[in-house]
């Protein structure tokens, strides 16, 4: 059967929801591009088509759908990853797919300013089954609609934003005109950030738009009877400075991690209903693994001593930590900086057992750093995790991480150059770290884990004067670091008790006579996340880690 079809995408997301520097902005911004084409889009093909003109339930609850049986014009063929696939019947007029898109893209401009999106017509030819069927050339027509609509992201570049009115103020957030008024914060923002922040905002007429779709998306996957009750007198914060920074604490971490060489899995995928199926399955995985992490974190709470208690008027209290994006092969979060190496090998743990190999990157920031060059250093970082994770010749997962402070080169690469080579030209940054490997490996986080537990709270631990002398001499020259090995030698021999040991890390013993190998350290990384670590709180309770 050869069906009419329009292909659909968004552009720019990542620019479009971390843009802001306030948290409320972000989450409203991740509710519309979570809702556009579930919500707007189907809207626009009934305000063409009629009312009931689309099949926007079978794609998701229908596991082998037959997908010439249309009882509507229109039918989903998938929503997610950006992109929605629309199916019409062979008779109908492409002047009706074009009003389909233009009264699609007239709600855009409107409910969802600043959003870009793009949309291509065509024609794809699919057995019931959901079978492509290529052409002479070997392509099928799903193959052509995105070679268009990525030709059309090259040649195309959408205003979405309303020009200049003749105001003179500009939006604070965004610099566009501040030509709409918010009474309920006495302050005028540009029509884009307003919408944002309406999206996550409770009144006392409804519940946050923003906060209601979260709620709802991590119930979808728990069990009927468990749903009602689930985070019953906890929250998520609105706030950057709500996930528990303490006075002089005032650090967040940004996580974001991807799924791994899942656009091949796509790719291979022969069908429309394996391609459906395989969208579906990768988004449920995802948020079950986040829901895995809120339990654990609800299991810890109490024995983190570091977090700031933040109780609402309600008498909900605010989780250390707040997703972003969810969803798809890809997943976006913020929370306390001391808890960020934890709670990120613990949910890429919890994806791989689901069968989704994952590479992570974690920017630790103060809280008033600018937001979006925050995000940019994580997606920075997860792609040198993606770099090492491909030189392994079986599925792995990795992570990376930074710590930002103030003044620094935008690039990665250049924050490493500067600030983490020895005057040798050696290497100080030991990363990216394995997730999933076990303590022979050097580099397996497990290894700086245990490191940073033993130097820190061991023991025989080092005290923090030392570790900051040894931090400096292991950006110098070769003599000094010689010095500074033969005097913790001296005191280990002289005073066996000594606090003044290196980590008794097995697969780190290269290391610990000249405090290099291989032209790299791995003791630069356990001193700066020392201050980032949560070991301290969990070692009192008598956890591990």
């Amino acid at each position: 059967m050869d069906f009419k079809a329009i292909l659909f995408d968004t552009r720019s997301i990542q620019q479009y929801i971390f843009s802001g520097n306030q948290l409320k902005t972000n989450i409203g911004a991740s509710y519309l591009v979570e809702t556009l084409f579930s919500d707007a889009l189907v809207r626009a093909v009934e305000e063409v088509c009629g009312t009931g003109s689309i099949d926007e339930e079978t794609w998701h609850q229908v596991v082998e759908p037959d997908w010439e049986d249309m009882d509507t014009p229109c039918r989903v063929g998938y929503i997610g990853g950006g992109n929605a696939l629309l199916l019409f019947r062979p008779e109908t007029e492409e002047q009706q797919l074009r009003e389909v898109v233009s009264t699609f893209t007239k709600m855009a401009l409107v409910e969802y300013p600043g959003l870009r999106t793009g949309a291509v017509i065509g024609t794809v030819a699919m057995d019931k089954d959901g079978h492509f069927r290529s052409n002479a050339e070997g392509k099928t027509g799903l193959d052509l609609l995105h070679e268009e609509l990525k030709n059309a992201q090259n040649t195309v570049f959408p205003e979405v934003s309303l020009p200049y009115t003749g105001l003179t103020l500009s939006c604070s957030s965004n610099g566009e005109a501040a030509n709409f008024y918010d009474e309920e914060e006495d302050r005028f923002y540009s029509w884009e950030i307003e919408m944002k922040i309406l999206a996550d905002r409770k009144t006392s007429a409804r519940e946050a738009p923003a906060e209601r779709e979260l709620l709802d998306k991590l119930r979808s996957v728990m069990a009927e009877e468990d749903r009602e009750d689930y985070l019953r007198g906890w929250a998520f914060p609105t706030k950057f400075d709500e996930l528990g920074q303490k006075e002089k604490e005032d650090y967040l971490a940004i996580v974001h991690i991807d799924g791994n060489n899942m656009g091949k899995q796509f790719r291979e995928c022969k069908t429309l209903t394996q391609r459906k199926n395989l969208s579906i399955s990768i988004r449920k995985k995802t948020i079950c693994a986040f829901n895995a992490l809120i339990d654990d974190i609800l299991s810890c709470y109490s024995d983190w001593k570091f977090l700031k208690r933040i109780v609402r008027p309600d008498g909900e209290t605010l989780l250390p930590i707040r997703p972003l994006i969810l969803g798809g092969d890809d997943m976006t979060f913020v929370c306390h900086a001391k808890l960020a190496l934890q709670l990120a090998a613990f949910v890429m743990s919890e994806l791989k057992e689901s069968g989704i190999c994952s590479c992570g990157g974690i920017a630790i920031l103060p809280t008033s750093y600018p937001f979006f060059r925050g995000y940019e250093m994580t997606e920075q970082l997860c792609g040198e995790a993606k770099k090492r994770m491909r030189q392994d010749d079986a599925p792995s997962c990795w992570l990376d991480f930074a710590i930002l402070h103030g003044e620094q080169a935008p690039k990665l690469s250049q924050i490493r150059e500067q600030e983490y080579h020895d005057v040798l030209g050696r290497n100080m940054h030991f990363g990216p770290y394995r997730v999933d490997a076990s303590g022979d490996m050097p580099e397996a986080l497990d290894n700086l884990l245990l490191a940073m537990q033993e130097v820190r709270f061991g023991p025989h631990r080092m005290p923090m004067s030392k570790l900051k002398e040894m931090r400096r001499v292991l950006a110098a020259g070769r003599h000094q670091q010689i010095q500074f090995k033969q005097q913790l030698d001296y005191l280990i021999r002289s005073t066996p008790d000594s606090m003044m040991r290196l980590p008794a890390v097995e697969a780190w013993r290269p290391y610990e006579k000249e405090l290099w190998a291989e032209d790299r350290t791995p003791y630069v990384d356990m001193i700066e996340m020392l201050d980032f670590c949560a070991f301290e709180e969990v070692e009192n309770s008598g956890r591990e880690g």
